[in-house]
């Protein structure tokens, strides 16, 4: 352990380089807690990256701490040599006698000693956790595959057809499903005191032919083979048309996405944006009642108009004719491949054992050597120093 150069303990046994693998995840939660798009992290890759050398850098290290852990020698007296010392009025020979007695082990030139304790274990269950943590974690990104779309109610959506999805992530190692069911919308709630978030019913239908119903339900996902199936928020999309109400010059013509408001504006649950032709405003939506409330603004203006989709065909109000064309009622539903939650339980939970078993048990560590007055020590932990206390 002596011979070990300054390098090696560097990679394989100093804690500073452990920091250069936070960079990126620091970057990653700066830039969602500041809204702030950072270049080096534009996409997922960079941290999968970061992540899998962490694994591979932390494998390395908990196959070396493996390697040492049968040797009675473990850290070395290559570094870590407190400054300062202590001189007793003793032979080498007697206090490492001394030491030896109290459970210390030491080399064959016998000026270095350490006990073996817990702490060195510690740092071994560590890193096995934080192993078990990365690996499995990378594994997942890598296989990963989150699909959106957006349906309503009426015929089958084939859920292994890519086509059916408006937007898709996936890792470099994931697959297309090709075992789901197909599945049809029968029906859907509006949020209310039974369903806050709102609910959607749907149909499940396997390729024999058999048909099962469930209640879909935000954070509340249907499992199938190894993909979760949910429904994350009622989403509305009228389509919107705005016009001079002199000249009949169109300034606006397309779909607003209209999402649940988290807190209610009145009796409207459900808010969009839009922009157009040097215009802006907003759309609110009351389902129960089919309720619009368009908001238009335009050099400085503001007008406000209410209607009901299907019954008002189109509303005159200050300088605008404004009108709903049609409206489409959907049920936004992930598809996810699903992580190995447990695993990245039990491996934070190693982790944090070995964490608590290293920070609390401390190096019991001494280096001898001899003086004019006897004998020079060099030692850390409490329990050394007690020993050594106990010959001065």
């Amino acid at each position: 352990m002596n011979d070990e150069s300054k390098l090696y303990r560097l990679v394989l046994v100093s804690p500073w380089p452990l920091l250069i693998f936070l960079v990126i995840p620091l970057l990653v939660i700066l830039s969602v807690a500041l809204h702030f798009r950072i270049p080096l992290i534009a996409s997922t890759t960079p941290l999968l990256v970061n992540n899998v050398c962490f694994a591979i850098f932390i494998a390395c290290r908990l196959l070396r701490y493996l390697a040492v852990m049968r040797k009675p020698l473990r850290y070395g007296a290559a570094c870590c040599r407190p400054r300062q010392s202590i001189t007793l009025p003793l032979p080498v020979a007697e206090v490492r006698a001394s030491l030896r007695s109290s459970g210390y082990l030491f080399g064959s030139v016998g000026n270095y000693g350490e006990k073996q304790d817990l702490g060195y274990l510690g740092t071994t269950v560590l890193y096995c956790g934080l192993l078990i943590l990365l690996s499995v974690g990378s594994l997942d990104n890598l296989r990963k595959f989150s699909g959106v779309l957006l349906d309503g109610m009426g015929p089958t959506t084939d859920l292994n057809n890519i086509l059916s999805y408006r937007s898709i992530a996936k890792g470099p190692l994931a697959a297309t499903p090709r075992s789901l069911p197909r599945m049809q919308i029968t029906n859907q709630f509006f949020p209310d005191s039974t369903y806050p978030l709102g609910a959607t019913e749907v149909s499940f239908h396997s390729e024999d032919g058999k048909a099962l119903k469930y209640l879909l339900k935000p954070r509340d996902p249907v499992t199938f083979g190894d993909y979760d199936i949910y429904m994350a928020k009622l989403v509305f999309e009228p389509q919107i048309v705005i016009k001079r109400s002199d000249t009949q010059q169109p300034l606006f013509d397309s779909i607003v996405t209209l999402n649940p408001l988290v807190q209610k504006r009145g009796v409207y649950s459900f808010y969009g944006l839009f922009q157009g032709y040097n215009l802006a405003g907003g759309v609110y939506y009351q389902p129960e009642k089919s309720s619009l409330l368009v908001v238009v603004s335009r050099n400085e203006k503001k007008v406000v108009t209410e209607m009901a989709f299907q019954v008002d065909k189109q509303v005159e109000q200050g300088d605008f004719i404004i009108s709903c064309a049609k409206m489409g009622q959907w049920s936004e539903i992930h598809v996810v491949h699903r992580r190995h939650k447990v695993l990245l339980v039990v491996g934070g939970i190693i982790a944090l054992v070995g964490l608590l078993l290293r920070v609390v048990i401390r190096p019991q560590r001494v280096w001898l050597e001899e003086a004019a007055e006897g004998c020079t020590i060099w030692s850390s932990g409490k329990e050394t120093m007690n020993v050594l206390k106990s010959k001065d």
